[in-house]
């Protein structure tokens, strides 16, 4: 692996966030005397360092009944043949306009 510090600084890396989830992270990598990009260069270059995420995955188990209900609804329509299916956002909000559906607007607007 090249060293780093020595190359040339030329690729570009674009990310979107919610505002207030940029706000927060700079927030916290100033803390640490770190600009958002610096904090992100540190993570990647670990990330290689290291051969993977430089911090554990493992999350806590969803096991609250909503949580529960809904992962069960969704593997029973990603087995059901006559779910409706879409391919795009775009189909999904032209399926909205169609029904005039107070959910399904919910939902799309969610995502």
């Amino acid at each position: 692996m090249p060293k780093i510090a020595s190359n040339p600084k030329t690729a570009n890396v674009n990310i979107r966030l919610l505002p207030e989830m940029k706000a927060e992270a700079e927030r916290v990598f100033s803390y640490h005397g770190l600009t958002l990009p610096e904090a992100v260069t540190v993570f990647i270059n670990h990330a290689c360092h290291v051969g993977g995420f430089p911090f554990d995955l493992r999350g806590a188990p969803h096991t609250d009944a909503e949580s529960l209900e809904a992962l069960q609804e969704a593997v029973q329509l990603m087995n059901d043949p006559t779910a409706k299916r879409f391919r795009n956002v775009d189909e999904l909000f032209a399926d909205c306009l169609e029904i005039d559906d107070e959910e399904c607007w919910a939902f799309a607007s969610a995502i």
